[in-house]
């Protein structure tokens, strides 16, 4: 008996999380020396002045362990989100969040079910703790599809992963369909809404799940620091639960899950809201010269409300590797006909359209 023969089984058909191109890796294969990664939705500001200044204070006090329970943090989000510490879980970005409450509530044979194409991170949860994934087709126009998502549930489903906005192709439900949507939802099924998009989100139609949170229904609501806030190297998100959820899920976390720094970086990027509005407002403004740019080319896209953009294209592969050849790393999705553009600053936006155009002489149709 070998190694392989100890590992799991059931781990075989996993495909592990592929991070995009690395710029050293592309200025090698194309000898373009300024690369520019629009390929893994990082915003393109560092962290606010006050948190950076929290945590340069913090390193000489770094041989000390985190705060295991976030203390701090946590009443930082109670004040700021209207909900009881019992109701937290801070952790070590959105995706550990994911996995604790998939850790905490599935049970194998379980069905999870979520929109496809969405966040990579749902059927690897589901498949890691034996659960079975069921996948629904996104609706005309790239949106989730509540309705079919509702009569994809069965008695063995145990929980529903929502992620507005969606990721990748940046679009939202509206109010009206969630409200729809949490009034029809069995009780035995735990609906998950994954927001780490959601400071970037203009239309009034965008539902904020807190407001459907009230500790009893089956909901939780998770959410990032690595966007908007510009902590991505920290890692370090939260989770809105049920209490009863909440103590689960501190029982299967690991110790110390979230460390000093990105507690302290979290908590002061809290109070910066006026550069959460000013960020919110650049990125529309990017976002929409970039629309102008895909309509004059006659690229079609979807309608998004996230800091990156979903590109239709027939020709996947060249059209990424036509940017590539021009220096800008986006996210392709191997044969999908679709790639996903990170917005960054004005001068990325320009050099952006610079390549599509390039891309666009090049291959003939996009």
């Amino acid at each position: 008996m070998g190694v392989d023969d100890i590992i799991r089984p059931d781990l075989e058909p996993l495909v592990p999380y592929a991070p995009g191109l690395r710029a050293s890796q592309v200025r090698e294969r194309t000898g373009v020396e300024k690369v520019l990664k629009l390929s893994s939705n990082e915003h393109p500001c560092g962290p606010v002045p006050a948190a950076i200044a929290a945590m340069r204070a913090v390193l000489p006090r770094l041989n000390r362990y985190p705060d295991g329970a976030c203390s701090a943090l946590k009443e930082k989000l109670t004040a700021r989100l209207g909900v009881d510490r019992s109701n937290l879980v801070v952790s070590s970005g959105s995706n550990e969040a994911l996995r604790l409450i998939a850790q905490a509530v599935l049970r194998p044979g379980d069905e999870v079910v979520f929109a496809w194409p969405s966040f990579v991170v749902y059927p690897m949860v589901t498949a890691i703790f034996g659960a079975v994934p069921v996948k629904v087709p996104l609706a005309e126009g790239d949106v989730h599809d509540l309705d079919a998502i509702r009569a994809a549930i069965t008695p063995r489903t145990r929980i529903v992963f929502l992620c507005n906005p969606n990721n990748p192709t940046g679009t939202i439900y509206g109010r009206d369909a969630f409200a729809g949507f949490m009034e029809a939802v069995p009780e035995h099924v735990l609906v998950v809404v994954d927001e780490a998009y959601f400071e970037f989100v203009t239309s009034p139609e965008y539902p904020d799940a807190l407001e459907w949170f009230d500790g009893e229904r089956p909901l939780a609501v998770c959410r990032t620091f690595s966007k908007m806030y510009s902590l991505a190297g920290l890692r370090v998100g939260y989770a809105v639960v049920p209490a009863a959820l909440a103590r689960a899920v501190d029982k299967v976390r690991e110790p110390f899950n979230v460390n000093t720094v990105a507690q302290i970086a979290a908590y002061y990027s809290l109070d910066d809201q006026a550069e959460v509005r000013r960020r919110r407002a650049e990125n529309q403004e990017q976002k929409t010269y970039l629309y102008s740019c895909f309509d004059r080319l006659g690229i079609t896209y979807a309608q998004s409300e996230t800091n990156f953009v979903y590109v239709h294209t027939s020709r996947p592969v060249e059209a990424f590797q036509a940017l590539l050849a021009e220096g800008v790393i986006v996210r392709d999705f191997g044969t999908s006909p679709a790639l996903r553009v990170t917005i960054g600053t004005p001068e990325d936006t320009a050099r952006t359209i610079e390549a599509f155009e390039a891309a666009a002489a090049k291959l003939g149709s996009f």
